[in-house]
């Protein structure tokens, strides 16, 4: 991880008793090969939601993150992401928060 690499920390609210399910597709789509796919990720659960997913991405360059995010390939797979969440109301910069790495271990 460098500095100023960008990022996105993500807050998703799984419908109820459906976070494994969210989890396990998550983690799938980080194994699809996208070469501008995050080079660096974390999927955690909540400590007191279990349906609660915080995911940090982390992207090579600025570059291949406009490249990820402006792909309509990915519009389907982030379309079923956001059909298992609770709630797709505020969809927008509260659950996704764009961020640049400052230092890291």
């Amino acid at each position: 991880m460098n500095k100023n690499q960008p990022g996105v920390v993500l807050r998703l609210q799984a419908k109820k008793g459906e976070g494994d399910a969210l989890f396990s597709y998550v983690t799938d789509l980080h194994y699809t090969g996208d070469p501008d796919g995050p080079v660096d990720w974390m999927l955690s659960r909540d400590d007191e939601n279990p349906d609660v997913m915080w995911a940090f991405e982390f992207y090579r360059d600025q570059e291949s993150f406009d490249r990820h995010y402006s792909d309509a390939s990915h519009d389907e797979p982030h379309q079923r992401i956001f059909d298992m969440l609770e709630s797709q109301e505020g969809l927008d910069s509260s659950m996704r928060v764009g961020v640049h790495i400052v230092s890291s271990s």
